[in-house]
């Protein structure tokens, strides 16, 4: 794989990642196609704002995929967006109606927060990945003259792990592979789910094997500090579909 302009430690710490995930590679690869068709719905809107196609692992990261996913610091959803970031794109947030748990109207708005963020940070995946995770005027504070790639940035250990890990996930994932519209039986890993049989008792061997992948998915990919995403003006207006 090759890696964006970064240093060299930024290279072994992915590395390094990769070699914890990679025991799980099976795992993850089950995981991922059982959400195919939340996937197929990503890359099309991916595909919409000319975003790269490797932001589709993003939920595996913030959720392993988990659209009722809330987080200590009260981020929700698949995509485990603040309350002042869900709202600041659109979506309503009350104890009525939460959108951050409908998978359209929250992968929208988390795309649409990273269409801006990538165009902020000039189209840079790390700097855009580092934003999502801590803010972007947390990233925008550490930046200086000579001091411009993720690699050479004052940010929280959990950001940095969190892009080594990114990273890492994408040595183990074919992303085009994923992409590919074919019937689910004859997907090249749909081998690796449990056999399907017209009984209970394989029905139940499936729901144990799903619940036991995202228990330890979710394990895997936790976020082990919580970081506070206060958002930087100006904030892009909301313009209603109606107006």
């Amino acid at each position: 794989m090759r890696f964006p302009a970064e240093s060299e430690e930024f290279k072994q710490q992915v590395k390094a990642q990769h070699a914890r995930l990679t025991p799980h590679q099976q795992r993850i690869q089950r995981h991922l196609l059982r959400q195919r068709h939340t996937i197929e719905m990503i890359y099309r809107e991916l595909d919409k704002r000319q975003l790269p196609r490797q932001l589709v692992l993003l939920p595996m990261l913030e959720s392993t995929f988990n659209p009722l996913a809330v987080s200590p610091a009260k981020a929700a959803g698949l995509w485990q967006l603040m309350p002042a970031t869900a709202k600041r794109f659109g979506l309503s947030v009350t104890p009525e109606r939460d959108d951050r748990f409908d998978v359209s109207h929250s992968t929208q708005a988390a795309l649409d927060y990273l269409t801006f963020l990538y165009r902020k940070f000039h189209q840079d995946l790390n700097l855009t990945l580092a934003a999502y995770n801590a803010g972007e005027g947390r990233v925008s504070r550490a930046q200086s003259s000579d001091k411009q790639r993720f690699s050479q940035l004052r940010l929280p250990a959990e950001t940095v792990n969190y892009v080594h890990k990114f990273h890492a996930l994408l040595q183990l994932v074919d992303v085009a592979e994923l992409a590919t519209h074919r019937p689910y039986s004859s997907h090249p890993i749909a081998g690796l789910l449990a056999p399907q049989r017209n009984t209970v008792d394989a029905h139940e061997t499936r729901n144990a094997e799903e619940t036991q992948d995202t228990q330890i998915l979710t394990t895997l990919f936790a976020k082990r500090t919580v970081i506070n995403m206060k958002p930087i003006s100006p904030l892009i207006p909301v313009i209603s579909p109606d107006a």
